[in-house]
């Protein structure tokens, strides 16, 4: 054997890998969700049950609760006993499957006799609306290596009364592969799916990115530079630019709904060589089509690679990694000691965090400690101004509400008069004191912090706010300025509000 050891439970990108890591404890139990399963929002529950060896996963769906359990139980029948001692505090559960290393005639027709491990599982199993399930093929599920110790029944799955015949387990002995246990199959109805949310997207560098850019540039071109000297003038102004905006987003638009299928690299060329080759099924059609995609992907990764090697110059970006892999945050975030499972609770915990010096009383006196300036005329902003300070705003920055990025935003004001356009509003913005409604709404992103290691507390979590890129251009021009006048009071410049 060559290379290094690879540690950690395997990885499938089809497949969402769930474990709960405790501290100074060796989780025996993993679930694999498939990612079909995602519009569920599948989620663990150690609120549960907080067991090394249980782990407990709850699916959503139209308001209701799929509660499923794996167990791992060892020779000491520790599993089930943790469980048998806090069956009354456990909802109902539709699933209950794993290694329970517990013999008894019921499932076992070589055993003679039944244990009281047996008789407390079954009852545990019936205190929360489950039965055993017997196999359409039943069979012992441990295979002993030793040809003269008999093999026996140690894996399990129990269900509702209702769904035993419909969801009959199955033993998948294909499946087993070098293992000594029998992998167990078993089909459940888990309800109608949630309806799949699709969001509008612009593919960045295609046609209808051209045109959005284009629409954008002509319909500006129709309103005057004209400085406006009120408040309902600055309104009307800013409403007229994000409106320009906001009609050519939805005519370039288009609705996406990922799916399994979906794959980052995939181009217009791609659906076109695909659909002639489904209506004429000849191999030449086909051989396009391979060729489109082989050429899709690498033009994509050639792409990905020269940013992380020129723009991010983090070369360790592209290499592959055998050390164990940190898995994904599957837990509820947690409001003090309940989880959050519906948006208005988590809200709440989430409000709670960002927002917890709202309505907090401050002393303004500590401003009289500040010498007074002598007063001075207001410059207006100038075209150097505003380009130099859009050249420090990252490229890859995600979009405000207004869909549009520091890309667009630099293609525009390369027209000059669109340049105009914006210099006078932002001068009007200060010259009248008022800041337009439409700057003041923008998007909250809630992203995890690197290197936790736990995501089930609000504060595992940074809040980013997603503001308009124009509203971004002006008050970035209006920060620098304040800086460049006052060090002292440029942190009095930041808030939008006036």
């Amino acid at each position: 054997m060559e290379g290094d050891e690879v540690i950690g439970a395997p990885k499938h990108p089809n497949s969402l890998q769930m474990v709960h890591i405790k501290e100074g404890e060796v989780p025996r139990v993993i679930a694999y969700v498939s990612t079909r399963l995602s519009r569920y929002r599948p989620a663990m529950h150690p609120d549960i049950v907080d067991h090394r060896d249980i782990l407990v996963l709850s699916l959503f769906s139209r308001g209701k609760v799929l509660n499923l359990m794996n167990i791992y139980s060892d020779d000491q029948h520790t599993a089930i006993e943790h469980l048998a001692a806090r069956v009354h505090s456990l909802p109902p559960f539709i699933y209950m499957a794993g290694d329970f290393n517990c013999i008894s005639t019921t499932w076992d027709d070589y055993e003679h006799g039944e244990s009281s491990t047996a008789i407390s599982l079954q009852d545990t199993a019936s205190q929360i609306g489950l039965e055993w399930a017997r196999p359409s093929n039943h069979g012992p599920t441990r295979i002993s290596p030793n040809p003269n110790q008999r093999s026996n029944v140690l894996d399990l799955v129990f269900l509702a009364p209702s769904e035993i015949l419909i969801s009959m387990p199955r033993l998948e002995h294909d499946l087993q592969g070098p293992s000594d246990h029998v992998p167990i199959c078993t089909d459940l109805d888990v309800s109608p799916e949630p309806p799949r949310s699709g969001r509008r997207t612009i593919k960045p560098g295609s046609e209808a990115e051209k045109s959005f850019i284009s629409d954008i540039l002509w319909d500006l071109a129709a309103i005057p530079v004209t400085a406006p000297a009120t408040k309902e003038g600055v309104e009307a102004l800013a409403d007229a630019i994000v409106t320009v905006f906001s009609d050519a987003w939805l005519v370039h638009s288009t609705e996406s709904k990922p799916t399994k299928h979906s794959k980052s690299w995939w181009t217009d060329e791609c659906s076109e060589t695909f659909g002639a080759y489904q209506l004429s099924c000849l191999l030449a059609d086909y051989n396009k089509f391979q060729r489109a995609c082989k050429d899709a992907k690498h033009d994509f990764f050639d792409e990905h690679i020269a940013e992380i090697a020129t723009s991010r110059k983090r070369l360790w970006d592209l290499m592959e990694w055998v050390k164990q892999c940190k898995l994904p945050p599957c837990e509820a975030i947690r409001n003090g000691n309940q989880p959050c499972h519906d948006m208005d609770d988590l809200w709440d915990a989430l409000h709670g965090t960002y927002n917890s010096a709202w309505g907090r009383e401050y002393n303004a006196s500590v401003l009289d400690e500040l010498p007074d300036e002598p007063v001075r005329e207001w410059a207006d902003f100038s075209e150097h101004e505003l380009l130099s300070a859009l050249k420090g705003c990252s490229n890859s920055s995600a979009p405000g509400p207004d869909h549009v990025t520091w890309v667009h935003l630099k293609e525009l004001l390369k027209d000059k008069h669109i340049l105009a356009l914006f210099i006078v509003l932002a001068n009007a913005c200060l010259r009248v004191g008022h800041w337009p409604c439409i700057f003041k709404e923008s998007l909250s992103i809630i992203v995890p912090k690197p290197n936790k290691p736990s995501y089930a507390v609000p504060k595992a979590f940074r809040l980013r706010v997603g503001r308009r890129k124009m509203d971004n251009s002006i008050d970035t021009l209006r920060s620098r300025a304040a800086h460049s006048v006052l060090d002292l009071w440029s942190s009095t410049f930041q808030d939008p509000t006036y």
